[in-house]
């Protein structure tokens, strides 16, 4: 199994409604790691460019700059945790990838030491 993966960065805020309290609207340098992995090279001797890769990981998250997490739709009705951002990269790099190649996981980094991973 090959698997190859691309990095990128977006600063955005959120605000976690827990159980017992609503956290500070607080803002992070978010970093994203993405991988995908596939069983056969194309002709090109490559699992999959990662320049398209990146181009796929950036149009995703480029929408976050500078913005609140809870005002985009996709993040309706549930928690902007590292956990739920992780897994909205993950399905939408998953919806452009051709079908020999699957997204690994989606990781992401809110602070130095704090990541959440989707997979």
């Amino acid at each position: 199994m090959y698997t190859i993966s691309v990095t990128t960065t977006f600063r955005a805020g959120h605000q976690l409604k827990l159980s017992d309290a609503t956290e500070p609207y607080h803002i992070h340098d978010w970093i994203v790691e993405a991988a995908v992995s596939g069983e056969a090279l194309d002709e090109n001797e490559l699992l999959f460019d990662f320049n398209k890769l990146k181009k796929i990981l950036d149009e995703i998250v480029s929408q976050f700059n500078d913005q609140a997490l809870e005002d985009f739709e996709c993040f309706k009705n549930m928690n902007t945790s590292a956990e739920n951002v992780a897994k909205y990269i993950f399905v939408s790099i998953q919806k452009q990838l051709p079908n020999r190649i699957s997204p690994l996981y989606v990781e992401v980094t809110e602070m130095a030491g704090c990541k959440a991973r989707y997979s």
